[in-house]
């Protein structure tokens, strides 16, 4: 496929004879797609002087090449290898900026961490929007905390609208995009997912000069230890002791024969020698000791600044002991994935794709709120049409329609009985106003629904019949209890779908309905190969066969009888 010249530049004049067996099977193979014998547009010769290769042939040419690129970071790297961290201070700075915290125990404002190698952390408020809040990290040499402006600085609002001077520094000072010398200096940041610490660095959002490359723990996790996806369910059951359901999967997979011939059924020495990839886990398998304490970062989820200021020591610790964590972690990947990636370029790739960035301009925000409107609209109405697909089932309470279903059969149809007060409260009412106003003594005209035509001068003095109905109606309010019930009338499994009327967010009909429940697939009147789909506590989903008898001993006892047969 190579031109002559750049065929002898790569490879050194080396010529690979084809024989006629090789040459065969590619003259089959381009007929199986239908492309042997057509004609087809032949490119001239490409002439071009490549540059020299650093070796012998291509292959040491990338290797050495990857090494040069990748040797400042790996010096880097072993310098976070070599040193344990210095002691963490106890006291934490309340300033905003940098401030580095020396190992005589002085705390020294700087404009940026100037080291070659760095742990690091952020963490951000996210009721306030997409600022960083507070960040640490830690050198061979030691520590450094950073606080935002708008952590310090209490104001009534903040600009929703981030500009670089709200972002972290690391290479340069606070108004500037070079650095102090002029020159950017090959540095290495290594955190957990540090992809998404990276998003709050200043000079990340600069096109050109930062020389400043990324390490990150989680991917390095993955290349040495990481699950699939099915996997990650089994470690998961396995963790929080879910034998049983640990055994069903099992089961499945010899059933379908999922595993690889040879591979024995009972071998799960895999479920200990890996983790899911947040960094308490991985911290634990990797370092093992005393489990990280994360309760503290639900503040940062859902607190608010006031929060975060109000405990700031705490939180800068629990983001100093996971730059701690972080380091740790490191100290035991980096020799593991050396050991298993040798090469040079594998590194070297890890390095350039860690500082990747998608240019936008301020289309990409419109097409972010466009997305987001249309998955909002899409969401409501799928929600009002299983709220729908609810209130419809709920009409089969009437006449037990609901036991001829063979979807619905099995749900809740017990119904709450209305409950009224034996004796209403006593209630004061003057009989001349009541008679003013209207309002009957017990009882109102059974004919009050009907059009008896044109009211006569008589009729027409009296009160219209519905206001009569409608006063009456408010006469029994007081056989009312004064605890509500929760949709008295309706089957159970509707009542769950609905929110209580002291809920902040009540709104009318199933309102809590949603695509996870089990009762959705049935009011969806899903199938399987055209049998209704029906869920068992004993063998989870599974269909009902109608006319099938001889399974129905392996039902579940409680509840309804089934109908019908059950696979």
């Amino acid at each position: 496929m190579l031109s002559p010249n750049l065929h002898n530049q790569i490879f050194n004049g080396c010529r690979v004879n084809a024989t006629e067996e090789d040459v065969a099977h590619s003259i089959r193979h381009l007929q199986n797609h239908d492309l042997w014998g057509r004609e087809t547009a032949l490119l001239p010769d490409v002439e071009l002087t490549l540059p020299s290769f650093y070796g012998v042939d291509i292959d040491e040419h990338f290797s050495i090449l990857a090494q040069k690129q990748s040797f400042p970071y790996l010096k880097a790297a072993s310098l976070l290898l070599q040193e344990l961290p210095p002691e963490m201070p106890e006291v934490w700075a309340w300033e905003v900026g940098w401030t580095q915290y020396c190992s005589s125990g002085e705390q020294k404002k700087v404009d940026f961490p100037d080291e070659q190698a760095l742990v690091f952390d952020v963490e951000v408020c996210l009721a306030e929007g997409q600022c960083p809040t507070l960040a640490v990290a830690v050198s061979p040499t030691g520590w450094y905390s950073w606080c935002s402006k708008r952590l310090i600085e209490e104001r009534y609002t903040w600009s929703s609208q981030l500009t670089l001077t709200d972002l972290i520094p690391m290479e340069t000072r606070l108004n500037a995009i070079q650095p102090p010398s002029g020159q950017w200096c090959e540095r290495l940041v290594v955190g957990h997912n540090i992809s998404f610490d990276r998003a709050y660095i200043k000079e990340q959002y600069l096109l050109k000069g930062s020389k400043m490359r990324f390490l990150d723990t989680l991917s390095m996790h993955m290349v040495i230890s990481g699950l699939t996806g099915f996997q990650r369910s089994l470690w998961m059951a396995n963790k929080h002791g879910k034998r049983r359901g640990l055994q069903e999967v099992k089961e499945h997979i010899r059933k379908t024969g999922r595993r690889k011939e040879g591979l024995k059924n009972s071998s799960w020495d895999w479920v200990d020698i890996s983790s899911i990839n947040n960094l308490a886990d991985v911290h634990a398998l990797y370092v093992g000791g005393s489990p990280l304490e994360k309760e503290a970062r639900e503040i940062f989820v859902k607190g608010t600044m006031h929060d975060i200021r109000n405990s700031f020591q705490e939180l800068m610790r629990y983001c100093a002991l996971d730059v701690c964590a972080t380091q740790e972690v490191f100290r035991e990947q980096m020799p593991l994935f050396m050991e298993r990636c040798p090469h040079p370029v594998t590194f070297a790739g890890m390095l350039e794709m860690g500082v990747s960035y998608l240019p936008v301009n301020q289309n990409w925000g419109r097409y972010l709120e466009e997305s987001q409107s249309t998955f909002d609209e899409l969401q409501r109405e799928m929600k009002k049409s299983l709220m729908n697909l609810a209130d419809d089932a709920c009409q089969l309470l009437k006449d037990d329609r609901y036991k001829e279903d063979p979807w619905l059969w099995d749900l809740e149809w017990d119904v709450k009985a209305f409950k009224q007060k034996k004796t209403a409260a006593k209630k004061n009412k003057n009989p001349k106003n009541q008679k003013e106003a209207g309002c009957p003594d017990q009882s109102y005209p059974s004919n009050w629904d009907q059009d008896p035509g044109p009211p006569s001068e008589e009729e027409d003095m009296k009160p219209p019949a519905c206001r009569v109905v409608v006063e009456h109606l408010k006469e029994t309010v007081r056989f009312l209890p004064k605890k509500r019930q929760h949709l008295p009338g309706h089957p159970g499994w509707y009542r769950k779908l609905c929110a209580n009327l002291s809920d902040s967010n009540w709104v009318p009909g199933p309102g809590l309905i949603s695509l996870q429940m089990r009762v959705t697939p049935k009011l969806m009147a899903l199938t399987w190969d055209g049998f209704p789909l029906h869920y068992s506590d004993k063998h989870g989903w599974g269909y009902l066969v109608p006319g099938r008898q001889d399974n129905l001993q392996d039902m579940d006892t409680e509840g309804p009888l089934c109908p019908y047969g059950y696979v």
